[in-house]
């Protein structure tokens, strides 16, 4: 096959990012007949997908730990979009990045606005950024989960519930979802204008029945593989 391409999930925390990208990794394998790479989100210790050593001491003592999360993150995904760029271009097949770098920005302004990462602080995270983005090239398609902040809310809840080393997630409101949820909308704006083709989705319904939840999802597999070569131009754009 041609280059695959790079898709990325993007959504706030509980909109169900990391189910839809190992639905969708399935989805694109079956549909195009070539294994699609899957890299999925640090989250804790106890999950599949890499682990968050941070996460439990960042909820306990934000002003502390924020900017050695942040920071933490930016390397492992780094590591996560250099990889899927590598599989993408080598023609081994399309590759599905559980939220990336860039949505990583948006987490990043609201530490820096609410004042859990100062000034000096900022300006680090920004040189460190720039210099790993400079290396990896943008994304071929961004999909954005749209949930309504008061649904993601209680899926953080049902979550922490459940599994062990999410529970300090029980401290995040509604409130803070939203800001998030602007910060994201502002990140994949800026996406979109750097060629990026964006693929807004609500994602609201839980979709309980297996069968109607999958040939959702390889519908969003079938209009991602309907979505064109980039040009040479398109190649060209690494504004972020």
């Amino acid at each position: 096959m041609t280059d695959g391409k790079v898709i990325i999930v993007e959504g706030g925390i509980g909109a169900g990012k990391t189910e839809l990208a190992q639905e969708l990794a399935e989805a694109l394998t079956e549909a195009s007949l070539h294994p699609t790479a899957l890299l999925l989100e640090p989250t804790t210790d106890a999950e599949v997908g890499g682990a968050n050593p941070y996460l439990t001491d960042y909820y306990g003592d934000q002003r502390r730990w924020a900017l050695v999360m942040q920071v933490h993150l930016l390397q492992e995904r780094f590591r996560m979009h250099l990889e899927a760029q590598w599989y993408a271009m080598s023609g081994r097949g399309h590759a599905v990045v559980d939220r990336s770098f860039y949505g990583d920005v948006a987490f990043l302004e609201l530490q820096h606005r609410d004042g859990h990462v100062d000034d000096r602080e900022y300006r680090t995270y920004k040189r460190l950024y720039a210099c790993m983005t400079a290396f990896v090239r943008l994304p071929s398609v961004c999909l954005r989960l749209l949930v309504d902040p008061a649904v993601a809310a209680r899926r953080i809840d049902e979550r922490a519930s459940r599994i062990e080393g999410r529970k300090c997630e029980n401290v995040i409101d509604t409130g803070y979802l939203q800001r998030l949820d602007e910060e994201i909308d502002r990140v994949v704006h800026e996406l979109q204008l750097g060629g990026v083709m964006i693929l807004d989705t609500h994602w609201d319904q839980d979709r309980p029945d297996a069968g109607a939840r999958r040939e959702a999802v390889r519908a969003l597999a079938t209009r991602i593989l309907r979505i064109g070569e980039p040009t040479l131009r398109d190649l060209h754009r690494r504004r972020m």
